[in-house]
Order: structure tokens, then C-alpha cells, then sequence
């Protein structure tokens, strides 16, 4: 048996699908960590808190442009473009943790 090939444009959909709430989820855990370093006596917290605000923001550009992207059938670009941002506020969450855990 074939496999009837995917077409590019429902391949391309299917990713905002999964990025909009992946974001939306990544947006609640940066405002958790904001709040749980706000009260906890963490000396690296400033640094963190910080970077956890545009952390936040990266995701919730990601999330709207990936919900126009799905809203509008021919935004590729703007699918391409929140993919990208959800990869770099993903990256930006490890550096953060890795500063949490490994600096005093």
C-alpha cells in the first residue's frame, strides 16, 4: 500500500494546532516560577525574574501569531515565525533553570 502524501499547507496547520496551546501552557509555568522566586528568598531571583518576564512575552507572541496563523489559511510565514519564537522562549526556560539550579 501507498501513503497518500500530506499536502504542505495541512502539515504546516497541524503545527499551530499544537503551538497555541503548548505556548499558552509555557505562559502559565513562566508566571508560576515569576511568583514561586517572588517568594522564596532566592538571591539570583532578580536575574531570573527578569528573564522569565520576556521569556513570557516570547511565548505569548508566539501563541497569537500562531493563533492568526491559524485563523488565516495563507500565514504560513507568521506559523513559521511563532515556531520559532516557541524555540527560543523554550531555550530561554532551560537558561533560566540552569541558573536556578546551579547558581547561589
Amino acid at each position: 500500500m501507498r501513503k497518500a502524501k500530506t499536502p504542505q499547507r495541512q502539515i504546516s496547520r497541524e503545527l499551530s494546532h499544537h503551538i497555541m496551546p503548548t505556548a499558552s501552557t509555557m505562559i502559565g509555568a513562566c508566571i508560576t516560577v515569576i511568583t514561586f522566586l517572588k517568594t522564596i528568598n532566592f538571591h539570583m531571583k532578580s536575574y531570573a525574574d527578569e528573564i522569565l518576564g520576556c521569556d513570557t512575552f516570547v511565548f505569548i507572541t508566539a501563541c497569537f501569531l500562531s493563533y492568526i496563523s491559524i485563523r488565516n489559511n495563507n500565514a504560513q510565514n507568521l506559523e513559521i515565525i511563532a515556531d520559532n519564537l516557541f524555540l527560543i522562549g523554550m531555550v530561554i526556560m532551560v537558561g533560566v533553570g540552569l541558573l536556578i539550579v546551579f547558581l547561589e
